[in-house]
């Protein structure tokens, strides 16, 4: 096993060990440039982050990072980060340093008019500063640089602002009926939600079209879930696609467990209509499904879940798909 196979797998081990030991969460959304010394172009950045803070000065963070448009690379990707964390000025404002690993989908421009969905994992360094103020919302900005093997290298300049989500003891405070004491051994229970959206080609175009389905969610564990979804694509061109895709999540609660956030990753086994049976290749095919999610609890039984699915596949025809819908769940 290669350094760098080790390296992401302790940070991913850390990553679904901390929820029981983290003091705080953060949530943010910054947004600013990117600039490429490579193609000595600039775009457009922004990145979702959840930092989880856990034996001070320590902290460990998923992003997802999206580095913008350059000519001929449209690229963004998961980012987990360890980091060093300084408090200052009466630990209102920290400066953190961090390391982790990217693992980016790039599409890149091809002669001829043609693009490529190029797949890689890439060593990610950053800088935050961040001010906290005497609420749970706070302001940052932050400083990463990509320097992948074989790709070009980028570092992204963002302001943002966010939300520290404290421990809650029981989760009693803003607490579900169904949850007035100890908090519940699994976050999410049973789930069957219908769901609605689109899903866009990654090619040079950005082509897409309606997608749609429904997905059956279950607890394994409190911070894991499971899933099976059955998801249609149609982007009217290439990306006509129907299939069973099934997930496991790493999920947490907030807000007396109304909001919930999640990460999840598998498999996407499908049936492609763009490739017909007898038109020149399998039908048949598997893709890797990389997910981000939320939802929020209206009541004991029904939510609204926003989901993000990125399909990465081996034949240039990555798509993202983009759904919402409401779903009914049972409490264990």
């Amino acid at each position: 096993m290669g350094a760098g196979m080790r390296v992401r797998r302790l940070l991913l081990l850390s990553f679904l060990l901390l929820p029981r030991l983290s003091q705080a969460q953060d949530l943010s959304f910054l947004a600013g440039m990117t600039d490429s010394v490579d193609t000595g172009q600039s775009s457009y950045a922004w990145q979702i982050d959840l930092r989880y803070t856990f034996a001070d000065p320590f902290a460990l963070s998923a992003s997802w990072i999206n580095e913008g448009h350059f000519d001929d690379h449209h690229r963004d990707g998961f980012a987990t980060r360890l980091w060093g964390r300084l408090p200052l000025i009466e630990r209102r404002f920290v400066v953190a340093f961090g390391a982790g690993v990217y693992r980016y989908f790039d599409t890149q421009t091809r002669p001829g008019g043609s693009h490529a969905n190029v797949h890689g994992w890439a060593p990610v360094y950053g800088l935050t500063g961040t001010w906290y103020t005497t609420t749970p919302w706070f302001a940052l900005f932050g400083i990463n640089h990509i320097h992948p093997a074989g790709d070009i290298d980028s570092t992204q300049y963002l302001l943002g602002a966010g939300y520290r989500f404290g421990k809650e003891p029981g989760d009693r405070m803003h607490a579900s009926p169904a949850a007035p004491g100890s908090p519940p051994p699994k976050t999410t229970g049973l789930e069957v939600m219908p769901f609605l959206g689109m899903t866009v080609h990654n090619d040079l175009e950005s082509r897409h079209g309606l997608a749609g389905g429904v997905e059956f969610r279950k607890g394994i564990s409190r911070h894991f879930d499971g899933t099976l979804s059955w998801i249609s694509e149609d982007n009217g061109e290439e990306i006509r696609r129907d299939g069973l895709g099934s997930q496991i999540w790493f999920v947490d609660a907030f807000l007396g467990r109304r909001l919930t956030l999640g990460v999840g990753a598998g498999l996407y086994a499908f049936y492609d209509r763009f490739r017909p049976a007898g038109g020149g290749g399998d039908p048949f095919d598997v893709a890797g499904l990389l997910s981000l999610t939320t939802s929020w609890r209206f009541s004991d039984r029904w939510f609204t879940r926003i989901n993000w699915n990125r399909v990465a596949t081996d034949n240039d025809r990555d798509s993202d798909i983009f759904v919402l819908g409401v779903g009914y769940r049972w409490v264990e």
